[in-house]
C-alpha cells in the first residue's frame, strides 16, 4: 500500500484505538489507472465537481451503534466537506452508506501534491464506514455488482435477492448487540462486575484486573452497581476521550462515578490528577 495512505491510516487508526471500541482500518492511494477509469467514468470538471476519494479509508466496527460515535469523532479531527448517509427507503430495501469527505490534512496534501496538480481530483479524502457484518457485502457487491452495473440491468429479483442478503446481515448487526446487552444484564444479576463491564461497554480492555477495593464496594453495594449498569456508554467514552484517559476497568468506572455514581470511596481511590484536561 502507498505510504502516504498508510500515515493517514496510523493516525485515524489511533484516534479510534484510543477510544477503545474494536476496529479494523484499511487505506489506499487509487492507482493512476484507477484514476483515470473513474475520471472517465463520472465527467468531472475543472470548475465543478471533483473527484475526491484519491485516498480512500475504510473503517470496519465490530458493532454498528459505535458507527455514529466514530463519525462524531472524526468530524472533531478533520475538516467535513460532505457526508453521504442514505436512509432506508420503508418501501424497499437496499444498501445504506456512510461516506464521509474531508480535507486532507496539510502533511497528506503534501505527500499527494504530484496527483493534485490534476484539476480534476480535488484535495480531499474519502472515510467509508461500515459494520463488521456489512463490510464483506459491501465488498462483494462493489466488485460483482456495481462495476458492472449493465449486466444486472435485466435481473431485478436476483438484484433484490443481493439486497435481501444484506438486511439478514443487518439483522445479525442488532442480534449480536443484543446479546451482549443480556450478558451484561446477567452478569449484573449476579454481581459479576467485570464481565459485566466487559460486556456492558465492549471494549479493548487492557490487562489489569479491577482494583480490588473497587471491586468489594460495587459486588456489596447493589445500588452502586445498579448505576453502573445503567450509565450511558457514549457518555463515558466521551469522557475517556476528553481526559485522554487509557482504557481499562478501573478508568471507565472512576468516569462512571465521576458522571453517575458518586460514591466516595470510589472518589478517594481516584487519582487526583485524572481529571485534569490537558
Amino acid at each position: 500500500m502507498n505510504v502516504n495512505a498508510r500515515e493517514l491510516e496510523l493516525e485515524i487508526k489511533r484516534m479510534i484505538d484510543g477510544t477503545g471500541i474494536f476496529n479494523r482500518i484499511f487505506a489506499r492511494v487509487k492507482d493512476i489507472d484507477s484514476i483515470k477509469r473513474k475520471i472517465e467514468s463520472k465527467n468531472y470538471e475543472a470548475t465543478g465537481k471533483k473527484m475526491q476519494d484519491l485516498i480512500g479509508v475504510r473503517i470496519v466496527l465490530y458493532f454498528n451503534d459505535d458507527i455514529e460515535f466514530i463519525k462524531s469523532l472524526l468530524i472533531s479531527k478533520y475538516d467535513l466537506i460532505e457526508e453521504v448517509h442514505d436512509q432506508n427507503d420503508t418501501e424497499k430495501f437496499g444498501p445504506t452508506r456512510l461516506n464521509l469527505v474531508f480535507r486532507l490534512p496539510e502533511y497528506a496534501e503534501k505527500s499527494v501534491s504530484l496527483y493534485l496538480q490534476n484539476d480534476l481530483i480535488d484535495s480531499t479524502f474519502e472515510i467509508q464506514i461500515r459494520s463488521v457484518f456489512s463490510e464483506g457485502w459491501h465488498e462483494v457487491e462493489h466488485d460483482l455488482r456495481y462495476k458492472c452495473k449493465d449486466e444486472w440491468q435485466e435481473f431485478t429479483d436476483e438484484s433484490r435477492t443481493l439486497n435481501g442478503i444484506l438486511a439478514t446481515l443487518e439483522n445479525c448487526d442488532w442480534s449480536v448487540r443484543m446479546l451482549f446487552e443480556e450478558l451484561a444484564y446477567k452478569n449484573y444479576k449476579k454481581r459479576n462486575v467485570k464481565a459485566m463491564v466487559k460486556n456492558k461497554f465492549r471494549l479493548r480492555f487492557g490487562e489489569a484486573e479491577i482494583n480490588t477495593k473497587i471491586l468489594d464496594e460495587l459486588e456489596q453495594n447493589h445500588e452502586l452497581l445498579k448505576l453502573l449498569y445503567r450509565s450511558n456508554r457514549n457518555e463515558v467514552l466521551e469522557a475517556l476521550i476528553e481526559y485522554r484517559l487509557p482504557v481499562n476497568y478501573d478508568n471507565i468506572i472512576f468516569i462512571t462515578n465521576k458522571l453517575v455514581i458518586k460514591n466516595e470511596t470510589i472518589n478517594d481511590l481516584t487519582p487526583k490528577y485524572m481529571f485534569d484536561v490537558v
